[in-house]
């Protein structure tokens, strides 16, 4: 059963919603949202370390989860691997404040348009072939986004939609450098430690939190909703990385049905943080773009 891909992406996809409701929920009220941002990583952190020390999780490749790293002379793959942590420490605090700023269904949606930048990347770095269907449903998706934030005539390109579309540069970025790193011999469990780990000490280096706020955001009385959300996205990382252990078959059918996870947190959203707003553009948005998702992963001979 572990060994299924079916059982990761059931994983994956309720970690992700978790995750994303959960800090939408603590951020709205959070007076420290760098201090939020920084709490969240630290628990991540922490987790990732626990799980791969004292919990065996068996994988079609064990040792893809060894705490390894280049032994050959290999510079520009640490190098490579310590600008993805500085674009993701860069991502994530901008990420919190469009979390905190905006519907968390808008901001899941508005985010699934790295996969059209992660595109070329995918072909120019990681070798991957081009496919048109990737380049179609990347079109759809920001077609879809397009449609989200046109609002009575005319696009609300708010300083909230422009920040998420810088940060979704900077995820695309980020997440081609890591990939190649943990492709050039680095274990995932070290990757995803230090993924959350180098973050938080770079954005507590420009003062984005002091001991007394982090102090300050973990004494809230939601402080074990912080916890859960900080547990979740450790899942949610690692549960990523192991679907890249996979063969390319199965990764197809695993972005196919991780793609729901758009049209769940959409639904979570509108039920349990009451974001009603605009309602039929969001269901059909988000229907529109999970369709698009499934086409570039069940399309690979087209082009």
């Amino acid at each position: 059963m572990w060994n299924s891909w079916i059982t990761y992406v059931v994983i994956f996809i309720i970690v992700q919603v978790l995750f994303l409701q959960t800090f939408k929920y603590v951020a709205k009220d959070s007076k420290h949202i760098g201090a939020l941002t920084v709490l969240v990583q630290i628990i991540s952190s922490i987790t990732a370390l626990v799980i791969m020390l004292f919990i065996f999780i068996p994988i079609a490749d064990w040792q893809l989860l060894a705490w390894s790293w280049p032994t050959d002379d290999q510079w520009w793959m640490w190098a490579l691997l310590m600008l993805s942590f500085v674009l993701f420490a860069v991502n994530d605090r901008m990420d919190a404040t469009c979390r905190k700023n905006m519907d968390i269904s808008v901001d899941t949606m508005l985010h699934q348009i790295y996969r059209l930048l992660f595109f070329p990347m995918l072909i120019l770095i990681l070798s991957v072939p081009f496919r048109w269907a990737s380049l179609i449903g990347g079109c759809v998706i920001v077609l879809m986004n397009m449609a989200l934030i046109f609002e009575r005539g005319k696009f609300k390109m708010d300083k909230y939609v422009i920040l998420k579309l810088i940060s979704v540069v900077f995820f695309a970025a980020a997440l081609t450098a890591q990939l190649r790193s943990v492709d050039g011999g680095f274990g995932i469990p070290f990757v995803v430690f230090l993924s959350f780990g180098v973050p938080a000490l770079l954005l507590s280096g420009v003062k984005q939190a002091t001991p007394k706020s982090l102090v300050a955001e973990f004494k809230r009385k939601e402080w074990w909703i912080i916890l859960i959300c900080g547990i979740a996205q450790a899942l949610m990382t690692m549960t990523l990385y192991i679907f890249m252990t996979y063969p390319h078959e199965d990764r197809i059918m695993i972005n196919s049905f991780s793609a729901i996870t758009v049209l769940l947190t959409t639904v979570f959203a509108i039920i349990f943080l009451k974001e009603r707003k605009n309602l039929p553009i969001k269901i059909i948005a988000s229907v529109v773009i999970v369709a698009a998702m499934v086409f570039m992963a069940m399309a690979p001979n087209i082009g």
